[in-house]
């Protein structure tokens, strides 16, 4: 049985707009998660950050993510980042945003087509909506949290805003495109008055495997505040929701109660593929059974275990 697991962080980007606070926070928290929690080694695990996180760096290392992939190995995808929704033809998509562009879902879709099912997870803290900021309702009062929402160029806003009229169809992240006005609204607040004109399938998940994202489509997810420990606000919740094996369905409901418990309005989505097997039901990344399988013995963190040395130094340094 393999462990392997990508992590990609960005806090800064080329254009300072777009600079966030806290996505490299959490990856090492969702590391110490892998490490503590499923039994994943340090060397399983592979961190981009900031320039590192380009989009040919990802898709290497997607590829030597899912390569050689067997029945029972874990495979972990994890980004916390922008997201970014704009119109490619008739089509509104949805993407992640590298350091120097855009990751399209089409990209995880086609990587884990051919992987056996029930190893891939791809946990993704990004939204697609706009808004600069979200109104959190904290105990002290009210704040302002920078929302995770990428700021095109002035050119490719101008350009995307007219070509919005042509889109008759909405490509949810790690779906099916799909012009149904029932299956947009499910989505979305406001359903595009072109949208209501055309008719198509429902979307579905067509990613080979579980996708667990930090909101719905229209809404916006939270950078990093004192409320959530300075990590965004999902990984956050699913950090403290995870003290044990979970099954995908209870975590989405734990986590979004939580987001709701200290104020944060947004909802987290669990996607996964019509039919056998039902990964809904399946634990969190081990997408085994609750209960049964091979459960993997948790590992110490390197970050976390406690060097006397160390102490002894440091306590000295102060004397000395």
């Amino acid at each position: 049985m393999t462990r392997k697991a990508l992590l990609v962080g960005i806090d800064i980007y080329p254009d300072p707009r777009n600079n966030l606070n806290s996505c490299i926070a959490d990856t090492l928290a969702f590391r110490s998660l892998l490490i503590s929690r499923y039994g994943f080694q340090a060397a399983e695990i592979t961190l981009l950050h900031n320039s590192s996180a380009t989009l040919a760096n990802v898709r290497a290392a997607l590829d030597d993510l899912v390569a050689g992939a067997e029945p029972g190995d874990t495979l972990v995808f994890f980004e916390s980042s922008h997201g970014y929704r704009f119109p490619q033809g008739d089509t509104m998509v949805e993407v992640l945003c590298l350091y120097d562009g855009f990751l399209h879902d089409s990209e995880l879709v086609d990587r884990a087509a051919t992987l056996p099912p029930g190893v891939f997870t791809c946990v993704a803290d990004a939204c697609h909506a706009g808004g600069l900021n979200k109104l959190f309702f904290a105990p002290d009062g009210a704040q302002l949290i920078r929302a995770k929402v990428w700021q095109p160029s002035a050119d490719d806003a101008d350009r995307h805003a007219g070509e919005s009229s042509q889109v008759t169809r909405f490509k949810f992240f790690g779906r099916e495109a799909t012009g149904d006005s029932a299956a947009v609204a499910k989505n979305l607040v406001t359903v595009p008055e072109n949208l209501l004109r055309t008719k198509s399938n429902g979307a579905e998940s067509v990613l080979n495997g579980a996708l667990f994202a930090a909101c719905q489509a229209d809404e916006t997810a939270a950078a990093g505040s004192a409320a959530t420990d300075n990590l965004s606000a999902f990984t956050y919740a699913v950090v403290r929701e995870v003290t044990g094996p979970i099954q995908l369905r209870t975590l989405a409901e734990r986590v979004t109660a939580r987001l709701q418990a200290i104020g944060m309005r947004q909802t987290p989505r669990a996607l996964t593929p019509v039919g056998p097997p039902q990964l809904l039901d399946r634990g969190f990344i081990t997408l085994q059974p609750v209960g049964g399988g091979v459960v993997p013995t948790p590992q110490p963190d390197p970050e976390e275990q406690f060097d006397p040395w160390e102490w002894l130094r440091d306590q000295l340094s102060g004397v000395l």
